[in-house]
């Protein structure tokens, strides 16, 4: 358990397993740590144009948690507080209303992924 924390910091990235059934146009929220603690992060995966992408499942506007399940015109990452929707590759906001969400950088394994946090 050490071990996969102290990766955390170091960079290492952690492995999901199973992002080989997420399905194209979709989301899915990960969490890494504890959230609830303030020393986790929550991770929205998502497959786009057969690309496996990951951005900050929480808005950097207010903090609300995005929306998952089906990407908005099969584009867009929603955030459901003021409709901000956020493009899952570069993270920037369609209307330029609110600043670019982070994005962390993902590399594709087939049924598996690993996150760089």
């Amino acid at each position: 358990m050490f071990k996969k924390i102290a990766g955390l910091f170091r960079k290492e990235p952690a492995l999901v397993t199973g992002t080989g059934k997420l399905k194209e146009g979709h989301s899915k929220i990960i969490s890494f740590g504890d959230v609830l603690a303030g020393t986790g992060v929550q991770v929205m995966l998502t497959r786009k144009n057969g690309e496996l992408t990951a951005i900050d499942a929480v808005c950097p506007h207010q903090g609300a948690l995005m929306d998952d399940g089906e990407l908005v015109d099969g584009e867009y990452v929603v955030c459901p507080l003021h409709m901000y929707h956020f493009d899952p590759k570069s993270g920037a906001e369609r209307s330029q209303q609110c600043g670019p969400s982070r994005t962390f950088k993902v590399r594709d394994l087939g049924d598996d992924a690993e996150i760089w946090i």
